[in-house]
């Protein structure tokens, strides 16, 4: 436990990680001014400015010329029996036509800026946790840890523990802080939220978070496995800009089952249906059917998995390798 403390202390003090997190409070304060702003209730500022709108389109001369067309030949713009009345009454613009705003519906926000949020927030701990091991390789202060604490999977179990700690509680802080938001605009707004609703914003908030740990404790276990930084980021980039493509062309069925967006969308989501092309479907055999459907607990054994995979070729290769 006084190992586990020591690393979580590390992680506090590591200026990167700082700035990490720093930028991942920005963007989820951006996320919610955003949100908030762009559904708030018109007032009578907004009303002014649509009539002066209003009489500014209708002053103009491309609404003459288009009114005129109109009236001249009425059936053209409105269809069969549309008379010259029918074109001012239907081209005529209105307020209302500029004051169109969404009303505040936390069930989108989850759907919208919430999984969007909680992709960042993850993509984020990811460099944390790379970022929390490769330090310690680039400036060769791990021989050091380690004539201080010689049992290598003590080390990194402690090591691994700060950084799923450390990524939970701040993604965990930054998404209750967002959801608060939320629910006090809407609140203050007078809008009511169904008690399933919350419920299905806490169970994705919880998800987001885990999802966010895990990120950051995979990045972690491959970058203490390649003792690079640059090397995980590398394989992080390469599989975002080719990695789908790349699944996608091997000759195998159904292989967009096993691509890592689509189990991640799936533990997000409560479950996941999309398009797979790679679905061979015989000629003459009928309707074939090329929606697959990755429930959650798919996406999460999937996840679950891999990260084991990662986590143990990493923590065995660390306690028999040489160390610089």
């Amino acid at each position: 436990m006084r190992l586990v403390l020591v690393e979580l202390t590390r992680f506090r003090s590591r200026r990167a990680i700082a700035l990490m997190l720093l930028a991942a409070v920005l963007l989820a304060t951006l996320f919610a001014f955003t949100t908030i702003w762009d559904t708030r209730p018109v007032n009578a500022a907004d009303v002014a400015r649509a009539e002066a709108q209003v009489e500014r389109d209708m002053s103009s001369r491309w609404f003459k010329q288009e009114l005129a067309s109109c009236e001249e030949n009425p059936e053209n713009y409105s269809g069969p029996g549309a008379t010259a009345e029918d074109c001012a009454e239907s081209m005529t613009p209105r307020p209302e036509w500029y004051l169109e705003r969404r009303q505040l519906v936390l069930d989108d926000v989850r759907n919208e800026a919430g999984i969007g949020l909680v992709v960042l927030l993850a993509g984020i701990m990811v460099i944390i946790g790379t970022t929390f091991a490769g330090a310690d390789w680039a400036s060769g202060s791990m021989s050091n840890q380690l004539l201080f604490e010689p049992r290598r999977a003590k080390v990194w179990l402690a090591k691994a523990a700060a950084v799923f700690v450390g990524a939970t509680v701040a993604s965990a802080v930054i998404l209750t802080a967002f959801w608060a938001a939320m629910f006090v605009a809407a609140e203050v707004r007078g809008i009511t939220t169904g008690a399933s609703v919350q419920e299905a914003i806490r169970a994705e908030a919880f998800r987001g978070v885990l999802l966010a740990g895990v990120g950051a404790l995979g990045a972690y276990a491959l970058t203490m496995l390649l003792r690079h930084t640059v090397g995980t980021v590398a394989v992080f980039f390469a599989y975002a800009i080719a990695g789908t493509a790349v699944i996608a062309a091997l000759p195998i069925s159904g292989v967009g089952r096993w691509s890592v967006g689509n189990n991640v969308t799936a533990w997000l989501q409560d479950g996941y249906e999309f398009y797979d092309e790679t679905i061979a479907c015989r000629r003459g055999g009928g309707a074939c059917d090329q929606m697959v459907k990755v429930t959650l607990e798919q996406g999460a054994t999937y996840l679950g998995v891999t990260l084991a995979v990662v986590a143990v070729a990493s923590l065995l290769l660390f306690r028999r390798r040489d160390i610089p």
